[in-house]
């Protein structure tokens, strides 16, 4: 399932940000569906979300569009400036808290340790941010882990995660948080 622009919501944010790749060339990508990861947060009933990656706020707009609180991280603040922008014009800068700098660092100094969604997209996966993520997250969360084909240490990734119910899209991973043993 894919949005399409008429039915795309934000996608003034997904054009915007296209249009920062090209220029600027920092591997600024939105998400390939942000109506996908709305859905699976609106199925979680989720009401705090926390992301590696926010780009120019594309993904952090649809999951504030379903009413969750949205914690962003992104290591560039140009990005962080222009999201913010995007965000307000949207009129969801109240239900977004962003934040700028290395997503590992920042994570743990949030103490989400109740986070009903976690979403990774900011660069090639890395075991540490997916880590960081799993932390934040509630027992029974769900994790969205994109570019996994973009190498970086997805195959570790992939076994970090063997023992949570997931299943795996390619370029997204889904899996849910076990409960403690």
């Amino acid at each position: 399932m894919t949005t399409t622009a008429t039915a795309d919501r934000f996608s003034d944010i997904k054009t915007a940000t296209l249009a920062h790749l090209e220029h600027h060339g920092c591997g600024c990508y939105p998400y390939s569906d942000g109506s996908l990861l709305a859905t699976l947060t609106a199925a979680a009933k989720a009401t705090t979300v926390v992301e590696l990656g926010t780009a120019l706020g594309y993904s952090a707009a649809w999951f504030a569009s379903t009413g969750a609180h949205v914690h962003t991280i992104d290591r560039d603040p140009t990005h962080s400036r222009r999201a913010q922008d995007h965000l307000a014009r949207h009129h969801l800068a109240d239900r977004i808290t962003l934040h700028t700098g290395e997503g590992t660092d920042i994570l743990p100094k949030l103490d989400l340790t109740g986070a009903d969604v976690a979403f990774f997209d900011g660069y090639p996966p890395t075991t540490a941010a997916i880590g960081a993520l799993a932390a934040a997250l509630r027992p029974g969360g769900l994790l969205i882990a994109g570019n996994m084909t973009l190498g970086g240490q997805a195959h570790d990734i992939r076994a970090q995660l063997a023992a949570w119910q997931h299943t795996d899209l390619g370029e997204t991973l889904l899996a849910v948080k076990p409960a403690p043993r």
